[in-house]
């Protein structure tokens, strides 16, 4: 199923319209990039942290669905970093990752899809004479955002079917499943767009 990432609200952050808060994501992800040091990203992170839960009026448990699909990379980031530079690299890395992850996490949590496509679509609009379609750029990448969710959603499920057969520490019995659920659902989604008047990329 394709779901979005909305989640209803009253808050300060929900009530910024979506370009604002494009600008402010990008405006800290160049911040994050200059900024050097453990203790001043883990600053700026917790800073972070602490307008997702309390300003944002996000749960705890939104912030730990954005953090939980980079458990692994975090683990894979540390020990590659520490083993090509030192400690202190692979703590800037993460904090950095973690940082603009959780800010892109408000962003979509407190943003309508509609209106994030909207402005998107407003900044393609000059490349219109270059033969570009802002408004199904827009789409696209909204397209983008619903289907993370739904990758996870099958993942997971995958997971908990192999969990019920006790081959929860076979993770590479899970591969084609996963493959083959996505692959089903791409296909899908593929002749729902054709009905819906878009072109395959082949142009049939």
């Amino acid at each position: 199923m394709i779901i979005g990432l909305y989640v209803p609200g009253e808050s300060i952050v929900h009530r910024f319209s979506a370009g604002p808060k494009l600008i402010a994501m990008f405006c800290i992800g160049y911040t994050m990039a200059v900024v050097d040091g453990p203790m001043a990203l883990a600053t700026l992170a917790m800073c972070i942290a602490f307008v997702f839960v309390f300003i944002a009026g996000l749960r705890l448990q939104h912030l730990w669905t954005a953090t939980r699909p980079l458990v692994i990379w975090i683990g894979i980031i540390a020990v590659a970093q520490i083993g090509i530079a030192d400690a202190q690299t692979a703590a800037n890395v993460i904090l950095r990752l973690l940082a603009l992850v959780w800010t892109a996490s408000i962003v979509t949590y407190t943003t309508r899809l509609t209106d994030m496509t909207a402005v998107i679509a407003r900044l393609c609009e000059p490349l219109r004479p270059l033969g570009v379609s802002p408004d199904r750029v827009a789409f696209l990448i909204a397209l983008t955002i619903r289907l993370i969710p739904a990758v996870f959603d099958t993942v997971r499920g995958v997971r908990e079917a192999q969990r019920a057969r006790g081959l929860e520490r076979v993770y590479l019995a899970g591969f084609i499943p996963v493959l083959t659920r996505v692959l089903r659902q791409s296909d899908d989604l593929s002749d729902a767009l054709v009905a819906r008047g878009f072109e395959r990329w082949d142009g049939s």
